[in-house]
């Protein structure tokens, strides 16, 4: 069983994917700090259960290596490096609280990928693949066409929820669209 693995490790080096070209191209806009990444995302507690209507709409833009925002439909995030700023458009509220340490460890380990120099991709078949970061090890489901842009589908688990996202793009972004004069008048909670 052990040299099946070797095998497969060595192989697997040797026949580069094309996901691993995708990550080297979109590398250098993740260590500039100045990206936009969209993508349709919906959570499952079983991956058979995913439905096409329960995906959401997100926008993540990455600003500097202390402050990004994301964007959902209703709601508006701004993250800091000790504080996050939750705006919520639906009930006009703005919702201050201390940084969510699990959020940031999910963001630093999918990273990684693109900035760390210890990670691995292992393509097992058509569309499913092995990544090794480190001490982490993720199954990933992906469909991928090196002719486009973006990531079609991807899915993976993160316990105890299955996570699924169609259409992942990332590309250069140079301005953010907000301007905290729209919810200059909202009702405040600061929980910090």
């Amino acid at each position: 069983m052990k040299n099946y693995l070797y095998l497969f490790t060595i192989c697997s080096m040797i026949f580069s994917s094309d996901l691993k070209e995708w990550i080297n191209k979109k590398t250098d806009l993740i260590n500039k700090n100045s990206y936009k990444m969209s993508f349709n995302y919906s959570v499952s507690k079983n991956k058979k259960n995913f439905n096409q209507e329960s995906l959401e709409a997100v926008t993540f833009y990455c600003i500097n290596p202390n402050s990004s925002i994301i964007s959902t439909q209703n709601r508006v995030t701004f993250f800091y490096k000790d504080y996050t700023e939750i705006i919520d458009l639906s009930s006009k509220q703005k919702i201050i609280q201390s940084s969510d340490s699990d959020f940031d460890n999910l963001k630093m380990k999918l990273s990684s990928i693109f900035t760390g120099e210890n990670f691995r991709i292992i393509k097992i078949s058509k569309s499913k693949y092995l990544l090794s970061l480190n001490d982490y090890y993720m199954n990933m489901n992906i469909i991928y066409n090196n002719d486009n842009p973006y990531i079609t589908d991807l899915s993976f688990y993160q316990a105890p929820y299955w996570i699924h996202v169609k259409d992942l793009s990332i590309t250069f972004s140079d301005s953010i669209p907000y301007d905290d004069s729209i919810w200059g008048d909202y009702e405040v909670f600061d929980f910090r």
